[in-house]
């Protein structure tokens, strides 16, 4: 049974957004997401890359290059950062170890995982979920009239869900589903475009591309 939730902190500490993903490479709807995570009001995005993705192929780029391109494409902006914990690990990347560690790290922080609908339907099936909602908020983004969920996640919504402006009031132990307008892009269509040798302008910085084609990937 899930612990009682924490009550609102009466002086707000830090809050963190974390984005994980494989950001191979990072395109223009990762940018957008992180932006307005950041406008809503989160202190500081770390976009975090796999090191070795549980739920998904490897990256065709290695972890250098992936971390290469997120610091270029964070180079002007105020509040994202990339984060390279997961890639200093030899092991799977599971949120639950990652949060932990940043806990570790950042004990004063208040830290909220972001994930899409469709990892949000998986999300019980990730290794040791409760543990990772004890440690972090989490915030889902969600198309506008989609509320498919398990029994499982019903259970975890009655006791822990809340809005945005709620969700920065907690450090820990609640989930916001919350709805924004998704870009249609992702990084399997923008690879694919490369090598097809489509234009991919404003698909991701210029200084990604740039750095895509000198070092020859996904060709």
């Amino acid at each position: 049974m899930a612990k009682s939730v924490n009550k609102p902190d009466p002086q707000r500490p830090q809050r963190w957004a974390l984005l994980g993903g494989t950001f191979d490479p990072i395109h223009i709807g990762h940018l957008r997401i992180a932006v307005q995570l950041r406008d809503q009001g989160f202190d500081k995005v770390l976009l975090i890359p796999n090191s070795i993705p549980p739920h998904r192929p490897q990256p065709q780029a290695t972890g250098k290059q992936r971390l290469a391109m997120l610091a270029l494409a964070c180079q002007n902006l105020t509040g994202v950062e990339p984060c390279s914990i997961e890639l200093e690990r030899d092991d799977l990347s599971y949120s639950a170890v990652t949060v932990a560690a940043l806990r570790a790290q950042y004990p004063d922080v208040g830290f909220t995982w972001v994930m899409g609908q469709d990892a949000w339907q998986g999300f019980e099936h990730w290794y040791k979920p409760l543990e990772l909602l004890e440690q972090a908020n989490l915030l889902v983004i969600s198309r506008p009239g989609v509320r498919s969920v398990s029994h499982w996640q019903e259970l975890q919504l009655e006791q822990r869900e809340c809005d945005l402006p709620q969700l920065l009031g907690f450090s820990a132990g609640h989930i916001c589903l919350h709805h924004w307008p998704e870009l249609d892009i992702s990084a399997s269509d923008l690879r694919r475009a490369i090598k097809q040798g489509d234009n991919v302008t404003f698909l991701t910085p210029d200084a990604v591309l740039e750095y895509i084609i000198q070092q020859q990937l996904y060709r």
